[in-house]
């Protein structure tokens, strides 16, 4: 028998399509391993993205809540003429979550940014904001104006710009946060936590 005889042979035949079978099935098998694998890292990463911005949108809410509560607690102090002392402890606790505030800002600006994206981030922060004052539009500068009228407030004893300041900046606290929290619950709907936010917006400063 010739070797091309053993070649043509049904067992040799049957020996070489059973290793290819197994090499093939390997090859799928291990294919089907390795998508499966990163299909369920993603979930889980998607998961975790998740469960930080809930947890981040509950901390920055506080946090806008807290300052906005003390920041109007005492324009209240003033209105009711309180005592020095009573003035003088709520303003130190005003100032206390004003540096709180301050010290957590380009963070809590980042976090938003990879969360939901730029021009989120600019509504929180916007440094073009410094050119003007008198009219800013991102929250924190809301949050600076009426702090400055009601310092103002203290030295000139008219209380009514920095109640009206306040008020402006209670309905716009509570936009800000309503639109934030229907963004990032719009980009977990559409699976896109995990893409990096697009740069609408240049930002400056």
């Amino acid at each position: 028998m010739t070797f091309w005889d053993v070649l043509n042979s049904k067992l040799v035949l049957l020996i070489l399509a059973f290793v290819l079978t197994t090499l093939a099935g390997g090859f799928l098998s291990s294919s089907l391993q390795r998508a499966l694998w990163q299909r369920q890292t993603r979930v889980d990463l998607f998961r975790k993205r998740y469960e930080e911005g809930t947890k981040f949108l509950d901390d920055l809410s506080r946090l806008v809540g807290k300052r906005f509560y003390q920041l109007q607690r005492f324009v209240w102090a003033m209105k009711d003429s309180v005592g020095e002392n009573l003035l003088g402890n709520i303003e130190a606790e005003y100032f206390q979550v004003v540096a709180d505030w301050n010290s957590s800002l380009r963070m809590n600006r980042n976090k938003i940014r990879l969360l939901i994206g730029e021009r989120q981030a600019n509504d929180f922060l916007n440094y073009e904001d410094d050119n003007h004052p008198e009219n800013p539009q991102s929250l924190h500068y809301r949050f600076v104006k009426a702090h400055e009228f009601a310092i103002r407030a203290k030295h000139t004893k008219d209380l009514a710009p920095a109640q009206k300041e306040v008020d402006h900046l209670n309905h716009r606290c509570s936009t800000f946060l309503e639109v934030l929290t229907t963004d990032f619950l719009r980009r977990a709907a559409s699976l896109q936590l995990l893409d990096i936010p697009e740069l609408k917006n240049k930002r400056s400063g």
